[in-house]
């Protein structure tokens, strides 16, 4: 908008001055004017930027051919220095040229910049066609022009202010973003590594808990029955009864000791570490490569290990009887069941080979999963071997969570 002010007051200055000092328009001023638009009005709307310098320098050469286009010479003047390329802005315009924009040459800028002044310098020193008619009209069109330049210096570098205030407010904005993604990166990491250390404490209490005083309460239960029998034996029925009292509190502790543990365990259970680590066991060791794909993102701490311990089983039997190279374990989760598919691509394996006793086998698999509710299927399957496992979701969510 300021481009199209500036434009239009300098082209009402030279038709005031023209038609103040000349006292009509004469068809070469007419040609002249309508000269200047179409140049003016290129250097806005040619889409190539290396042929818009190319306008003021022409007009500059008509200018010095006749001294009709020397009166609508300021809007050149200001184009010409409009379209001159800052210095602090150099290295941008680098950029630019090197990522692909139409710049046009240094020395054609240049040349295009300052060609306006020759035709004002002949005119002002009795050279060209129009020789010895220097007077006070060609000064005037010198200051118009001189103003014409101001304007279009101040306008380039009112542009370029723009320009780096944009670029400037655009990297601001970018490294707005990339803060606000590192935040968010460690905001997640920081939340992992609170819900690693809390697994991992969990376990470590219910351990502890197992370990400790579990068997001090077996101690205490069993010595309790030991002296009850005794008792009993030598005819003290009231000292009898004392074990037995002491050996039923001991025994209800032992059970709330052991409900305890599992609720600690269940809390602690991630999912899919200990799904992650029953699918590489054998990394490292085997010769067949392993492509787990999680789809379940938690579930009761009975399902996780029974899943964990299938696939570790069905990821043992590969390496021991299979020639493998490549073994997917795909676990997905429905609105009322979970699913687990472990392939391999080894051929169909021998049923007698793939129940033998090491490990859980087969039948344990199948007994595992029944127990949960589930049903499991082993057997040769397109190229391979698979164990496919399906436990329904409908006890833990009936129970409001089973243990």
């Amino acid at each position: 908008m300021r481009t199209l002010l500036d434009k239009a007051v300098l082209f009402a200055l030279c038709l005031i001055l023209h038609i103040t000092l000349t006292g009509d328009m004469r068809p070469g001023s007419v040609v002249a004017l309508l000269a200047a638009v179409c140049c003016t009005s290129l250097c806005e709307w040619l889409p190539a930027a290396r042929l818009r310098p190319l306008m003021p320098g022409c007009y500059a050469v008509m200018a010095c051919l006749s001294a009709e286009f020397l009166w609508f010479l300021p809007p050149i003047a200001y184009d010409a220095m409009r379209l001159r390329p800052l210095r602090l802005v150099r290295a941008a315009a680098s950029h630019a040229r090197g990522s692909g924009t139409d710049e046009p040459p240094r020395w054609m800028t240049a040349v295009s910049c300052w060609l306006w002044v020759a035709p004002l310098a002949m005119r002002l020193f009795g050279l060209g066609a129009d020789r010895g008619q220097a007077g006070p009209d060609s000064y005037l069109i010198v200051v118009v022009a001189a103003v014409g330049a101001l304007l279009g210096e101040s306008a380039r570098r009112c542009n370029a202010l723009d320009a780096g205030r944009t670029r400037i407010e655009d990297e601001s904005r970018d490294m707005l973003r990339r803060y606000r993604i590192r935040l968010a990166d460690g905001s997640e990491e920081r939340a992992a590594a609170i819900h690693t250390a809390t697994v991992n404490e969990r376990t470590r209490i219910a351990r502890d808990i197992h370990d400790n005083v579990g068997h001090l309460l077996t101690r205490a239960i069993m010595q309790a029955e030991a002296g009850r029998l005794v008792a009993e034996a030598g005819g003290a029925h009231d000292a009898a009864r004392g074990f037995a009292q002491i050996h039923d509190t001991a025994d209800q502790a032992m059970t709330m000791i052991r409900r305890s543990v599992h609720d600690l365990e269940d809390d602690g259970t991630d999912f899919a570490a200990q799904i992650h680590a029953a699918a590489h066991a054998f990394d490292g060791v085997a010769d067949f490569d392993v492509r787990l794909r999680n789809d379940i993102r938690t579930a009761p701490a009975p399902v996780a290990r029974c899943l964990a311990a299938v696939i570790r089983e069905a990821v043992s039997n590969v390496a021991h009887h299979s020639d493998a190279a490549q073994v997917s374990v795909l676990l997905h989760e429905f609105p009322a069941f979970w699913q687990l598919t472990v392939q391999d691509d080894g051929g169909r394996m021998p049923h007698a080979a793939a129940t033998a006793p090491r490990g859980m086998g087969l039948a344990d698999i199948e007994a595992r999963v029944r127990a949960l509710g589930g049903t499991a299927l082993c057997g040769p399957f397109n190229d391979g071997w698979r164990v496919f496992a399906s436990i329904p979701k409908t006890p833990w969510t009936a129970e409001g969570g089973r243990a």
